[in-house]
């Protein structure tokens, strides 16, 4: 316990400098993420490093974050970039391309969301990265306090409904008064109310979504990167699924 506070603690600080900074050392900050993710989903699927999967992955998650208005024309050419390592590596099997292509689409557009977002305003991506956390942390000490009944059990046997309730709801709380220090970002408060009530729910189902793969690769993290917390998508993994799902909203206005 007291390593993952530590960790956390630091995570934390990191996150608000690259933040607060903004620019280039987001980027930094996000392309670690990226090509490290890479790299752990890489290992996932065969137990050592493999480069012919890394870099075409690692390529096209680049490209979605530095290169943010080409998106369909990058996912597109890694497509086929992945479909033909396959047929001349006998080794390469299908369901890793196709893991390769589902995580690196994920993983990119969640950094391209996250860099868009900041240029609007870097509080506005603080919003919905604060949502996470507050949701993650109370998820985890209700639950860990008054949970007695199993979320999804076969995907993550520690979550429960308890937790999940009351994550959803100190994540509303949070997010919500944030955004009403902000002024609502100078837009209507009614958007704020609903993605301060939606984001705790996307939060928690994208970290199921990441336990679920790993449950289905037999691992317990994705690294040991962190301590206490595992790899750099078992802490950034339910962020990705929130920074994209406000990312769409804000796409939507």
């Amino acid at each position: 316990m007291k390593q993952r506070i530590i960790s956390s603690i630091i995570i934390v600080l990191l996150t608000v400098i690259s933040v607060l900074s903004g620019g280039y050392v987001l980027k930094a900050a996000l392309a670690f993420i990226g090509l490290y993710g890479t790299y752990e989903i890489v290992m996932m699927l065969k137990k050592q490093f493999n480069l012919k999967l890394y870099i075409p992955m690692a390529l096209a998650i680049m490209l979605l974050l530095f290169y943010p208005f080409n998106r369909v024309a990058i996912i597109l050419i890694e497509m086929l970039l992945l479909l033909t390592i396959a047929v001349f590596d006998e080794e390469i099997h299908f369901i890793d391309i196709a893991v390769v292509f589902f995580m690196s689409t994920l993983i990119g557009f969640g950094l391209n969301f996250a860099s868009s977002i900041e240029a609007r305003d870097k509080w506005m991506l603080g919003y919905v990265i604060l949502n996470c956390y507050v949701t993650d942390s109370f998820a985890y000490l209700v639950g860990l306090k008054f949970g007695k009944h199993k979320l999804i059990e076969r995907i993550s046997p520690k979550k429960t409904i308890e937790g999940a309730i009351g994550g959803w709801l100190f994540g509303f709380i949070a997010s919500y008064m944030y955004t009403s220090f902000f002024k609502f970002f100078g837009m209507e408060s009614n958007f704020f109310i609903i993605s301060s009530l939606l984001l705790p729910i996307v939060c928690q189902i994208g970290d199921l979504v990441f336990s679920m793969i790993k449950r289905k690769y037999e691992i317990k993290d994705f690294s040991n990167l962190i301590p206490g917390h595992g790899g750099i998508l078992d802490r950034f993994d339910s962020n990705i699924f929130s920074i994209i799902f406000f990312g769409v909203l804000l796409s939507l206005l």
